[in-house]
């Protein structure tokens, strides 16, 4: 099943209706895309239930699908140069000793109940 998503020039969209207008949008083009059945069911489930377009719709996931491919490549990027260069044995020791003295801290300052949960009033 071939979907063709239509996006518009937000000048296109002052007929005061909301479907063909995207929003922060300034230019954009349209494209034919395929799509498998049940995901397109499932784009006009959702089009239908914030009753907004199909191109905000689609614009929307893929934009957050791109987001988190950027994620994933910076998390990657980040792994790969911890392998080149892994933390010391000094850094690490250093890690440890610091993280304990934080919850050292913590553990002299928690009274070991929270007026709060408990419902005690002063």
């Amino acid at each position: 099943m071939a979907l063709r998503c239509t996006w518009l020039h937000s000048e296109g969209a002052r007929s005061g209706k909301r479907y063909g207008k995207i929003k922060s949008m300034s230019h954009a083009e349209k494209v034919t895309v395929s799509l498998p059945a049940d995901l397109l069911a499932r784009i006009e489930r959702r089009r239908h239930d914030r009753e907004t377009s199909r191109s905000e719709v689609v614009s929307e996931l893929l934009w957050r699908g791109w987001r988190q491919a950027e994620a994933e490549e910076r998390e990657d990027r980040y792994r790969s140069a911890y392998r080149a260069q892994p933390e010391t044995d000094a850094e690490r020791s250093w890690a440890e000793e610091a993280a304990q003295d934080l919850f050292d801290e913590e553990d002299a300052g928690w009274s070991g109940t929270d007026q709060a949960t408990t419902g005690a009033a002063g």
